[in-house]
Order: structure tokens, then C-alpha cells, then sequence
């Protein structure tokens, strides 16, 4: 299973960290499905290099290849619709605590 770790962002580095540790932490106690996060997928960009609709799209492209969505973090206009486009697409979504 792909499982895709959705964490806000809003260009704190400290949001990048905490998603990279979760990221992390999941996958080497799980080796049995892959977990994406967007924030690292796509760290190569700038915040807001590309403006934020143009963002979010990529991030929903990259969440249409998954099977389930975690929430990880707490939850930002970007997370939110994240998860709007998990429950269209009838997809599972976890909230961690």
C-alpha cells in the first residue's frame, strides 16, 4: 500500500522537520507499505515558488496515486483539502494523535 503523510506546512522549517521525523519513524516501523509525504517530495521547490493552487494540484496528483491518506499534524487549509479529496475518492484516511 502507499500511504500518503499529509503535515501543514506554511514555509516553517520546523513543519518540514516534524514531517520528516513522522515520515521516518513510520516507514522504518512499517516495511510493508510506503509512505510519501508531500513536503518531502517536493522540498526541492520553494515555498510558494510555484503559488499555492499550483502546489496543492501537485500535491493532489501525488495523492491520487495512494491508497490512504494519515494526517499528521494538525489541520491547515492545505491538509484540509487533502483530506476533501481523500473522502471523494472514497479513500481511507487515519488521524494520528
Amino acid at each position: 500500500m502507499t500511504i500518503y503523510v499529509s503535515h501543514c506546512y506554511g514555509g516553517n522549517v520546523e513543519n518540514l522537520e516534524r514531517a520528516k521525523k513522522i515520515t521516518h519513524d513510520l516507514q522504518v516501523n512499517d516495511l510493508e507499505n510506503v509512505y510519501i509525504c508531500p513536503l518531502l517530495s517536493f522540498s526541492h521547490l520553494g515555498y510558494n515558488e510555484i503559488g499555492y493552487e499550483a502546489e496543492m494540484e501537485l500535491c493532489l496528483d501525488l495523492l491520487c496515486l495512494c491508497d490512504k491518506l494519515i494526517v499528521a499534524s494538525e489541520i491547515s487549509n492545505g491538509v484540509s483539502r487533502e483530506i476533501d479529496f481523500a473522502h471523494l475518492v472514497d479513500m481511507e484516511v487515519e488521524y494520528l494523535d
